[in-house]
């Protein structure tokens, strides 16, 4: 028996708004031209169409399972089934909405098609939808179904269903006649993802960008209802707001350039123990108290070794490319670590003068200064400031490079072991 704090679980809830909230994204991908969407606005989940009728959804998900493990059948006295009825009932007969008269009440319903979405299992035990199939292809006539009605509530136990039934049964055969022909059930809709993923997949997106552009559009879908929810926004877009603010992600699933995804990183090792920043600290590019700063430093090396990491694990690119990235990287370094130190080499070789502790400090803020202004591209595709400058970073906590003159004498023995 499941205790008082097991019933109130929010988990539920919280799978059934998710249920919702995808199912509502699967449909937003097919959207067409001239279409809108909307969600927790006219009902769970509504679609106005270009001719001006609209779309119900109400949308049911159950984590209940039976013995054999499959998510139990939508049962012909399931109150999930029932309550939708009820609401589409008082949504249609609403008052408040100019619907009073029966001639409105009708009129609604010629323009609205109403959709029950449930991850339940469709079955040829549920006499209900068995009946509702019947009538909708000319079987049965809606006599029958109001009969059936009739025999349903007098041997149904329970009262809220009992009074769900009731609600509908007492509407006339013409109010009945019109809601039964526009009444629709898309049962066994579960793994929502996957269903999502095959329609970007449909929209001509490369199989190895499925996932980001995923990932992208409901990043952003999701930020974007949160705002409307917080300024009481009404959480609807058309098709032409879907296309202008999102077909950039898609555009980037076809295109040959590697994915960019900046996700939260972490930190496994302290970060003044980095050897990229006791190089930095050392030549006084960054005070050793200036943990903020560190911080970000670590956060642009880590995003580059992060995205390398997971462009090789994935297959868009092979070690090799990373190695050619990395000595064309080391290059580019040496070219401005040769030009900084010029003089102080000079000096070295023709006469033997040692360079002062400022020399040598003030030569290599010159060269990380030159090295940061480096725009690279790996396999076509245009890092950004920060990748580009972490990469030169994560070269400096091998360390492959350095910026003082001495920097291989000073850091070349060190192991950093680091965490990345």
């Amino acid at each position: 028996m499941r205790n008082f704090q097991d019933k109130t679980n929010a988990e539920d809830k919280s799978i059934g708004f998710d249920y919702q909230y995808y199912y509502f994204l699967y449909l937003l991908l097919g959207l067409e031209e001239g279409q809108k969407i909307g969600i927790e606005v006219k009902d769970d989940v509504h679609i106005d169409l270009n001719d001006g009728s609209q779309v119900l959804l109400q949308l049911k998900h159950s984590i209940q399972t039976n013995t054999s493990g499959k998510v139990v059948n939508l049962t012909e006295r399931d109150s999930d089934l029932w309550k939708t009825l009820s609401n589409w009932v008082n949504i249609i007969n609403d008052p408040l909405d100019g619907r009073s008269k029966s001639e409105e009440q009708l009129a609604f319903i010629e323009q609205t098609s109403f959709i029950l979405v449930s991850n339940k299992a469709s079955n040829t035990s549920n006499k209900f939808l068995k009946k509702i199939k019947d009538f909708k292809q000319r079987s049965i006539n809606v006599s029958e179904v109001k009969r059936y009605l009739e025999d349903l509530h007098s041997t149904t136990a329970d009262e809220d269903i009992k009074k769900y039934i009731e609600l509908l049964k007492k509407q006339t055969q013409k109010w009945l006649t019109k809601f039964f022909t526009k009444l629709e059930f898309e049962l066994d809709q579960d793994d929502l993802i996957l269903k999502i993923k095959s329609r970007i997949k449909g929209k001509q997106v490369k199989e190895s960008k499925i996932d980001d552009v995923f990932n992208a559009v409901d990043s952003n879908l999701r930020q974007r209802n949160y705002i409307n929810t917080k300024s009481k926004v009404k959480n609807e877009i058309n098709f032409e707001e879907f296309y202008r603010d999102f077909h950039l992600y898609f555009d980037k699933g076809r295109n040959d350039k590697l994915p960019i995804n900046k996700n939260p990183v972490h930190f496994d090792k302290p970060i003044e123990e980095q050897l990229f920043i006791k190089q930095l600290i050392d030549i006084l590019a960054i005070d050793k108290s200036a943990t903020a700063e560190m911080l970000r430093l670590a956060s642009c090396m880590l995003q580059i070794n992060n995205h390398l990491e997971d462009w090789l694990n994935r297959g868009l690119i092979v070690q090799e490319q990373i190695d050619e990235f990395n000595n064309d990287c080391i290059a580019r370094w040496r070219n401005c670590h040769d030009e900084v130190h010029r003089e102080i080499n000079l000096d070295l070789k023709m006469f033997g003068t040692a360079p002062s502790e400022k020399d040598i400090v003030f030569a290599a803020l010159k060269c990380v200064d030159a090295v940061r202004k480096n725009e690279l591209i790996f396999d076509e595709t245009a890092l950004d400031t920060e990748l580009s400058n972490g990469q030169f970073y994560l070269l400096s906590n091998d360390p492959l490079i350095g910026w003082r003159i001495d920097w291989e004498e000073k850091y070349k023995h060190d192991d950093p072991k680091k965490s990345l």
